[in-house]
């Protein structure tokens, strides 16, 4: 997440959506930058992957403006995003041993994985800073909505970029926003799997994602 209060926006970093390389672009335009779980303080509560509908309490606890800020964040083919998100949670499972694993193992314990995981799951409360970086992956599986919107299910940022069309929508925001954007945008923390994000999936695996996620689907165009 990153709040400049200088140019009036707020980014919000919702996990494995190419987002830390929109971070990196917002920093030296950015007052506020989001921290890790253990870098929070009471006079501190911004973190890294923070939602709106908790940041917009802490505004109108201090007396800011949340509705005069303009507010956006990424999105990603929600296929594609769920196998990023396995091979970080894979790793942090196993370490390093993790990138060993087989191909089929890597595949059976990705659909073995995506039965836990839950669109709507990430709650409208604020989190304990105890459960803020274990909760990333929880965080990384919300939908839209789920991530972006507020008790009711309503929107609460103004603009949404899909990561897939970064290079073509990026530029022309920040340039909105009296943000100079680059003559290439970074690609950072690009996560690394074999195969393509298609091989991890067999007809039932594929059907499930696009029911979990119709919504977004939908909302956004995307296909398998």
């Amino acid at each position: 997440m990153r709040i400049s209060h200088r140019h009036r926006f707020v980014f919000f970093a919702s996990p494995k959506t190419g987002s830390r390389s929109v971070r990196k672009l917002l920093d030296a335009h950015s007052e506020i930058h989001g921290r890790p779980a253990d870098e929070l303080t009471e006079d501190f509560p911004f973190y890294n992957h923070m939602r709106p509908v908790e940041l917009r309490d802490v505004f109108e606890s201090r007396g800011w403006d949340f509705d005069g800020y303009f507010k956006f964040v990424m999105v990603r083919n929600p296929w594609s995003k769920l196998v990023s998100l396995y091979e970080m949670y894979a790793y942090r499972e196993g370490g390093q041993l993790s990138r060993l694993r087989s191909r089929s193992t890597r595949h059976e314990g990705f659909q073995a994985w995506l039965r836990t995981v839950d669109p709507s799951g990430g709650g409208s409360g604020p989190v304990a800073p105890a459960e803020i970086e274990k909760g990333v992956i929880r965080f990384g599986a919300l939908s839209y909505v789920g991530f972006a919107g507020d008790e009711d299910g309503r929107p609460l940022v103004d603009e949404v970029i899909k990561l897939e069309e970064i290079e073509s929508c990026l530029p022309p925001l920040l340039d909105r926003l009296g943000v100079p954007p680059p003559p290439r945008v970074p690609q950072t923390g690009r996560g690394r799997y074999r195969g393509g994000y298609r091989a991890y999936y067999d007809d039932e695996t594929r059907e499930y994602v696009g029911t979990l996620y119709a919504e977004d689907i939908e909302r956004f165009g995307y296909t398998f």
